[in-house]
């Protein structure tokens, strides 16, 4: 995962320490590389426990680890584009706009992926005996896709567009059951109460969500972020809907080829079974 990019996209959250701690990492890469927790704390004026608290709070186990991910990181050059639209913008420029917005959604997605996490959660799904989908709205949409591509390869998903009738379906998981739910804000009270209940159950709880803090992440055995989007006028519900496609098709995948021979079996009795239709 990209270490910059964490770092940058929590930048409203902070508190005034973190954010003086971020500046200054974000501008003098090489000297924190090269630090120690208690030599970067007195550059920035303040203690070496601040240090590593902000290396957690960004997602890392230390500041070890954030200077590992740090040196790694080579995505801090950014092309400057304004994608907010404008009326006065004509439709080359709005093609423009989306392009580029869709473009860096999907690089920004990448890079906040924690690949063995992800690895291991996608184990769990693969060993299931029933996947739970839960999503609202836009996040529906990529649940139904979800379901569909599950249900063409023969693994047991269950969903449905009544959020009432999902619920009743989760009253009987059970453990080594995986339950996976997309909310870009984290904050849906549905979903959050659908990972609550998962979880007590001892189903394998997976979301994905926004970067940073949310309600639905302390009901969540594996979180994956999603970017976030800032301003009202950026075109937010479709690029967030993208990563979210993008995390979901991750996930197919991998089940997908852990098992490429059998699976490619099944695609192809599904296909068959549909072409005498």
């Amino acid at each position: 995962m990209s270490c910059i990019y964490r770092i940058k996209q929590n930048m409203d959250d902070y508190t005034a320490t973190e954010k003086k701690i971020a500046d200054y990492i974000l501008n003098h890469k090489e000297i924190t590389i090269s630090s120690s927790a208690q030599n970067l704390a007195d550059n920035i004026d303040t203690s070496a426990a601040a240090i590593v608290r902000f290396s957690k709070r960004v997602g890392y186990d230390g500041f070890t680890h954030l200077k590992v991910e740090l040196a790694k990181d080579r995505s801090d050059e950014e092309e400057d584009f304004d994608s907010i639209i404008k009326q006065s913008d004509n439709f080359s420029m709005l093609v423009k706009k989306m392009a580029h917005e869709n473009m860096m959604t999907f690089k920004n997605t990448y890079r906040l992926l924690n690949l063995q996490s992800l690895e291991e959660a996608i184990d769990c799904a693969q060993e299931a005996g029933r996947i739970f989908l839960f999503g609202i709205g836009g996040s529906g949409l990529v649940c139904e896709d979800l379901y569909q591509k599950f249900t063409r390869i023969d693994i047991r998903a269950v969903y449905n567009q009544d959020f009432h009738l999902q619920m009743s379906a989760l009253t009987h998981a059970k453990p080594g059951d995986v339950s996976i739910a997309f909310s870009y804000s984290g904050e849906t009270k549905e979903i959050i109460s659908a990972q609550r209940v998962a979880q007590s159950k001892g189903v394998t709880t997976i979301s994905i969500t926004q970067l940073g803090k949310t309600s639905l992440a302390k009901y969540s055995d594996f979180v994956f972020n999603v970017p976030k989007e800032e301003a009202e006028l950026r075109l937010g519900s479709i690029a967030s809907r993208f990563s979210m496609f993008a995390l979901s098709d991750l996930i197919y995948l991998e089940v997908a080829r852990k098992n490429t021979v059998d699976i490619r079996r099944r695609i192809i009795n599904t296909r068959e079974t549909i072409t005498k239709i």
